[in-house]
Parts: C-alpha cells; sequence; structure tokens
C-alpha cells in the first residue's frame, strides 16, 4: 500500500491484474471512488455496469464507506468462485 492511498485491483478474465491507487478521504463511499476513477479516465462507466466489489474477498455493496486501509476488488459476474475454480480445475486433469 501506498501512503495514505487506497489501492484497488482489477483480475481480467485473462488472469491479467491491473492495480491504481487512489487518495484516502474521509466519508469516502464506493460509489463515490467509482465516479472519481470515471472521472480520471481510469475506467469507464460501461466497464462498471456488470461488476461487483469486495474488500479483502468480501463483496460489499456501493455504499460502503471505505475504511484506510482497504484495498478494493472489482470482481467480474463469477459463475463460480476462486476457490471452486480452482477445485474444478484440479479434478479436470
Amino acid at each position: 500500500m501506498k501512503n495514505n492511498n487506497i489501492e484497488i485491483v482489477y483480475i481480467s478474465s485473462n488472469d491479467k491484474i491491473f492495480k491504481n491507487y487512489i487518495q484516502f478521504r474521509e466519508n469516502y463511499i464506493l460509489k463515490d471512488m467509482l465516479e472519481d476513477l470515471v472521472n480520471a479516465s481510469i475506467f469507464s462507466k460501461n466497464f462498471f455496469s456488470n461488476k461487483f466489489f469486495g474488500v479483502f474477498g468480501k463483496r460489499v455493496e456501493l455504499n460502503y464507506i471505505i475504511k484506510k486501509d482497504d484495498r478494493i476488488e472489482i470482481l467480474d459476474n463469477l459463475l463460480m468462485s476462486p476457490n471452486d475454480r480452482r477445485k474444478h480445475n484440479f479434478k479436470k486433469n
């Protein structure tokens, strides 16, 4: 984590990792942070339309108040959890 920044992580369906940082603010709501990312041209509004969000693996809603040491995770609409996917791939091999 960088200084007083919030880490934002997105792992694409082809396993490319995108990380960005945004300045932490008191009473910063996830929805406001997403708008700031769109306004800064980091992501498009359309990109967020079919995504879910989490903090350290736990799903959160758009009204979530971001805490100082949070890591915001952008998640695709998954058919199975990452753990279930690994189990499935292990059984397949």
